[in-house]
């Protein structure tokens, strides 16, 4: 029904497997895009945090992540305004020369083709500084990518769970806590990832989203909001028309190079 324009945007929280191919195969890739990526948003320090790719793709090329960042870019851009969304590299440091191979040659096509290519590009990003407020989106490899999400969801329930169980220790602390309710109300807000929705696919010629398999309903409401505004915003449009002027800039090349050879 996608496919044949028969909906806008299509949601599900089955099989992200399943999801991925039929997505992949029946919808189709957007032309140019060598992978697509499942892209979750992540609470950060007073704004979201775009996790690509979270688990489409365990065994990635260079090119399949500077591709990411490409989408991370006019996704954030086209759906929340972000004029120049910054994009880090997920790695055990920030020096250039740290991380596997995947990641070094990765850092390097970004420094060098990132202007090119309209990256806001700002380096390396180690786990512990992703959600300084700092980065707009990290890029990484699927199998990185989902050991970090569920990672950051057992974090965001420990906490949640460790706060409410010492508030109710004893009759004082829960009285005590009663003055500071608002603000721990907007705490456990801002910790919940499940106000953010479910995980974009993108690379793929219509908008589709996948919930969390474990969605009630409270996550699967927010899931159809964003998936809302994911067709609105006309993000994959903006991304085709992006990824067109790419692939004429690389035929234009290719030409230029057996024309001078």
């Amino acid at each position: 029904m996608l496919k044949q324009d028969e909906g806008d945007v299509f949601v599900s929280a089955g099989n992200s497997g399943a999801l991925l191919t039929g997505a992949t195969l029946l919808v189709g890739r957007i032309k140019g895009i060598d992978r697509p990526a499942i892209a979750p948003m992540l609470p950060s320090y007073k704004k979201g945090l775009m996790l690509i790719d979270a688990g489409a793709n365990t065994n990635c090329k260079p090119l399949n992540l500077v591709q990411f960042a490409q989408m991370a870019t006019i996704y954030l851009r086209n759906t929340y305004n972000i004029e120049k969304p910054k994009i880090g590299l997920l790695n055990i440091g920030t020096e250039e020369t740290k991380g596997n191979e995947l990641i070094r040659e990765t850092y390097k096509e970004l420094k060098e083709n990132s202007e090119r290519l309209g990256i806001n590009f700002v380096g390396n990003v180690e786990g512990r500084e992703a959600f300084s407020g700092e980065i707009d989106a990290i890029v990484t490899d699927g199998f990185t990518g989902n050991i970090f999400l569920k990672t950051v969801e057992g974090m965001g329930k420990l906490v949640k769970r460790t706060l409410a169980e010492s508030l109710k220790k004893n009759i004082l602390s829960t009285i005590c806590s009663i003055p500071a309710l608002p603000g721990i109300k907007r705490f456990a807000k801002t910790m919940d990832y499940k106000q953010y929705g479910g995980a974009l696919f993108l690379g793929v010629k219509k908008p589709v989203v996948k919930a969390h398999g474990s969605s009630d309903d409270f996550l699967f409401y927010f899931t159809l909001k964003q998936a809302e505004n994911f067709s609105k915003s006309n993000a994959v449009g903006k991304m085709q028309e992006e990824f067109e002027k790419i692939n004429e800039k690389a035929w234009h090349f290719r030409i230029h190079i057996i024309l001078f050879r």
